[in-house]
């Protein structure tokens, strides 16, 4: 049976650090209607977006894109997105929601780069001094953002669901990592939100050794981690089937059902 639609996804592909070529990414336009990039792309130097820009100019489908921390850590957002929406078929999302209709289909996404603060029980609380109290105050406008994005996707009721963020918001994506390093892998609050509007899939990336495949978070929620490294550096495909099935892929071909 075919899917009715698939997705083609990755994260943290560090265009500075590692060696990936063009081919990488052409490899969707025949497989996927739309791909996905969770952040972490570069440094947030221009050099290195328009390096970026050069990788996916092959790639012929839609694409939807969001900041990591790596991305921000020159606090040059706006000038990244600025640089990116250079590709028309580029959409930046912080925060935001997009859609699109594919076969009939309408394919909602909600984007945000996200944040840590670690997962309940066991999660960063108290706002005494000046350094936690920012950590926080971040994390809550982070999640201020998705909560914003999900509305907007809760009023638009899509036929698919899906959500995208850079740090994990369920931590069946991350194990694998430390646990002294779940406060800065991701948020619990980040999975709250998502909680709330039951996607058909939510994915994240951020942590480079976490779990690798679909994981069902709180029995209900379909997710996974897009990280280029935890997923020995392929692409993922995700197909979606009517009867609410979706099956991953990668490069390989090797299947993972649900």
């Amino acid at each position: 049976m075919k899917p009715e639609i698939t997705i083609a996804a990755i994260s943290d592909i560090h265009v500075n650090k590692y060696s990936i070529q063009e081919e990488f990414f052409e490899q969707v336009n025949e497989v996927a209607e739309i791909l996905l990039i969770g952040g972490d792309m570069n440094d947030g130097e221009s050099k290195e977006v328009e390096n970026f820009l050069q990788l996916v100019s092959r790639v012929t489908i839609p694409m939807v894109v969001i900041f990591g921390n790596h991305d921000v850590s020159s606090n040059n957002q706006e000038n990244i997105r600025e640089v990116l929406s250079q590709n028309p078929l580029i959409q930046v999302l912080d925060g935001e929601y997009f859609e699109l209709t594919v076969k009939n289909k309408r394919i909602g996404i909600a984007g945000a780069k996200g944040f840590g603060g670690g997962f309940s029980p066991h999660r960063i609380v108290g706002r005494g001094e000046t350094s936690i109290r920012a950590f926080l105050e971040e994390e809550d406008r982070e999640v201020g953002k998705l909560i914003r994005a999900l509305s907007q996707m809760e009023k638009a009721n899509p036929d698919y669901k899906v959500v995208l963020t850079h740090w994990a918001a369920f931590a069946e994506t991350i194990e694998g990592e430390p646990l002294e390093l779940y406060p800065v892998l991701g948020s619990s609050r980040l999975g709250d939100a998502i909680h709330t509007v039951r996607p058909h899939l939510a994915l994240s990336g951020h942590a480079h050794h976490g779990s690798q495949g679909i994981k069902k978070a709180r029995g209900v929620i379909s997710t996974c981690n897009i990280a280029y490294k935890v997923n020995d550096e392929r692409m993922l495909l995700f197909d979606f089937f009517s009867h609410d099935t979706i099956e991953l892929r990668h490069a390989d071909n090797q299947a993972n059902n649900l």
